[in-house]
This record gives structure tokens, sequence and C-alpha cells, in this order.
């Protein structure tokens, strides 16, 4: 049980983090688009958002739980797993409290009249940029306590 929950561990961070930086990547790249295809790229995002990112947190969340339990049952919970659960958890509600559904509101933006970009865009795009990067660097230092914090 405890391979299977290692399994789903680093692949729920692999979606979670590979998915935030898809989104990058397809964020900087949309910039230099028309915008029609600029909100078609915030359509495709908002997918990876809700297909990648968001079972991906919750998946870490859960298994990283089940995973730590026996440390929490003992008393003895080493910094670096503190840390880990700690920084985990707190970017798994920003990806999956604020991101997810940023990217879900922009997905769905119409191009306003005249094809300008419609008025909430600018609003939304910072806050998904600002939530994203947050939750995206409490995963890698969650990441780093466990990986360099450990040994």
């Amino acid at each position: 049980m405890r391979g299977f929950l290692l399994l789903v561990h680093v692949l729920g961070f692999t979606l979670w983090l590979g998915g935030g930086i898809a989104t990058m990547v397809a964020g900087v790249t949309a910039k230099r688009m028309g915008t029609a295809e600029r909100l078609t790229a915030y359509k495709i995002i908002g997918a990876v958002q809700r297909i990648l990112v968001a079972p991906g947190a919750i998946a870490v969340v859960l298994s990283g739980f089940i995973l730590a339990r026996p440390y929490m049952e003992s008393g003895q919970v080493p910094g670096w797993l503190g840390a880990m659960m700690g920084a985990g958890f707190l970017g798994a509600i920003g990806a999956v409290a604020i991101s997810v559904p940023t990217a879900a509101k922009l997905a769905r933006l119409e191009p306003g009249p005249g094809g300008q970009l419609p008025e909430a865009f600018p609003r939304l795009r910072k806050r998904q940029i600002l939530a994203a990067s947050i939750a995206g660097a409490l995963g890698l230092i969650a990441m780093f306590a466990v990986t360099i914090g450990r040994s």
C-alpha cells in the first residue's frame, strides 16, 4: 500500500507542477497572439488547470497525509516533513482554490466589442499569474524540503 501511495504522490506532484509549467509557457506564448487566439490559448490553459493541476494537487495532499500518518502518530515529525507538509498544503490550497477557478473564468471570456480583450482580462490574468506563481513556489519548497532537507 505504501508503494501505491508513493506512486500517487509522485504522479500528483508531476501533474500539479507540470501543469503549472505548461500554463506558464502557454501564457507567455499567448502574449504575442491576437485577441481571438489569445483567448483560445486561455481556454486551453483552463483545461490544463482543471484536468492536470487540480487533481494533481488534491492527490498530493491526500496521499501525503496518509503517508505522514505514522510520523504524526508517533509525535516525532522531522523538520523536513513538517516543511513539506506545510508548504505543500498551502500551495495546493492556492492552486485549487484560486488558480484553477481563475483559469476557468479566463477560459470563459469572449472578445469584447471591436474584437478587444474583455475588460476583466487584465485583472484575472494578474490574479492567475500571482496565484499560480505562489502555489508553484510553495510546491517547489515542499519538494526541496523532502529531497535536500531530508538528507
